[in-house]
């Protein structure tokens, strides 16, 4: 993992953003290999960083340091002055390139897990402050959003210009889900996208604005029509992402929004002529293509369960915080889900007698109760959210166990 992040770190391009290759996320943006770039993934990157930081502080309260190979430590050199330095970045990576060719030296070297979590979180600020800085686009009233790529003449793909507005999805689903875009640029991102790219009657939101050009030092993409495939298509998994990522950052509404148009174009067989499911897209007309895509349809699930209902692991405990909507509530006043956690069957299921709106209740109390009376048990409500222990998750029976929260 470390050796992915690191690498890709030191691979830019003329705007010191990563080096699109033969394509990122989108598969059809593969006709840049020489210079063309991607913010989107350079966003994507920035976040993984500060997860693997992350996780590197959580080992480090078992023990101090952490052996890793010796021709590691070419991608640790840190610091601005090398971050802003091209050449200098690109002359790390060809160093440690030619250091492992054909084989390793075996050797290793011995680093603090706390100075290693301090390595990456500094490359991950630098990468997100020099996207702010270079990438954002302000667009008055209409909002503002992030250029998204680079194509193999060095040009920014997306802005406003006497053409009309460009603009993708991609780059700003990576930049809101990796903490790179402010909240105040989230809010200016939503708005940009339900005024260019959200289209009701197709399925929700498109990939991309109409660029009206072939533009084939970019991508095949474009050679699609429009509103056909990559080409402005509403893409399920982008969209699913989109939503995960703006729930993740606290803007339930706009996430639900986003969730819910899918599955209401899904679900209306006169448009979309699909058995209930998530195709790969939606095209110009409404129709569900390609069905049924196993990526979208594990990132609804995963949204729903982890950010709607906020059912999720914490350190090996087990946590609930919902972020659910008035309108996903039954007529009783409540909501449930069922899953498995560390082998163990589980029941949540969520009251709101009071039928309160998302951001206007908290949880009053939680409970977890099994198959006899005796078995309940208050759980303990911090920050926002109940959490059931590890230790006690360990005595559990497989079956049958039901978590009660209540809010108000």
């Amino acid at each position: 993992l470390l050796i992915q992040q690191l690498a890709a770190f030191y691979d830019v391009g003329e705007h010191n953003i990563y080096r699109l290759r033969g394509a990122d996320w989108n598969d059809a943006l593969d006709m840049a290999e020489e210079r063309g770039e991607s913010v989107a993934f350079t966003c994507a990157y920035a976040g993984n960083l500060l997860d693997l930081a992350g996780l590197l502080r959580q080992l480090a309260k078992g023990q101090d340091t952490v052996e890793l190979l010796a021709e590691l430590q070419e991608l640790l050199v840190d610091g601005p002055e090398v971050y802003e330095d091209i050449s200098h970045k690109t002359a790390v990576l060809e160093r440690y390139a030619r250091r492992c060719i054909h084989e390793v030296s075996g050797q290793t070297i011995t680093v603090s897990l706390v100075a290693l979590a301090e390595n990456l979180e500094g490359k991950a600020r630098w990468l997100m402050e020099h996207i702010r800085r270079q990438e954002w686009i302000d667009a008055g009233e209409d909002g503002g959003w992030f250029n998204s790529y680079y194509d193999d003449h060095q040009r920014p793909l997306e802005g406003v210009t006497g053409d009309g507005v460009r603009m993708m999805l991609t780059g700003q689903v990576f930049a809101i889900m990796s903490g790179t875009a402010t909240d105040e640029q989230v809010r200016a991102i939503t708005q940009s996208a339900d005024r260019f790219l959200y289209r009701r009657e197709a399925g929700g939101y498109r990939l991309n604005t109409d660029f009206h050009e072939l533009k084939s030092d970019m991508g095949r993409m474009f050679g699609f029509a429009y509103g056909e495939k990559e080409n402005g298509a509403v893409f399920s998994h982008m969209t699913v992402m989109y939503a995960n990522a703006l729930y993740r950052r606290g803007f339930v509404l706009e996430g639900y929004k986003a969730l819910q148009t899918l599955a209401d174009a899904a679900l209306d067989f006169q448009t979309s002529r699909i058995y209930p499911g998530i195709p790969e897209y939606f095209n110009a007309d409404g129709r569900g293509m390609y069905h049924y895509l196993t990526g979208a349809a594990s990132w609804y699930m995963l949204t729903v369960i982890t950010e709607a209902f906020g059912v999720h692991g914490e350190d090996g405990n087990l946590a609930v915080a919902p972020k659910l909507v008035r309108e996903q509530f039954d007529q009783s006043g409540t909501a449930a889900v069922e899953f498995f956690f560390a082998g163990k069957a589980f029941r949540v299921t969520v009251v709101d007698l009071m039928g309160k709106e998302y951001g206007t209740y908290h949880i009053a109390k939680a409970y977890l109760s099994g198959l006899t009376p005796s078995t309940i048990r208050s759980l303990p409500v911090e920050g926002g959210r109940a959490v059931l222990s590890r230790e006690v998750i360990g005595r559990l029976p497989e079956s049958g166990n039901q978590i009660v929260v209540e809010l108000m």
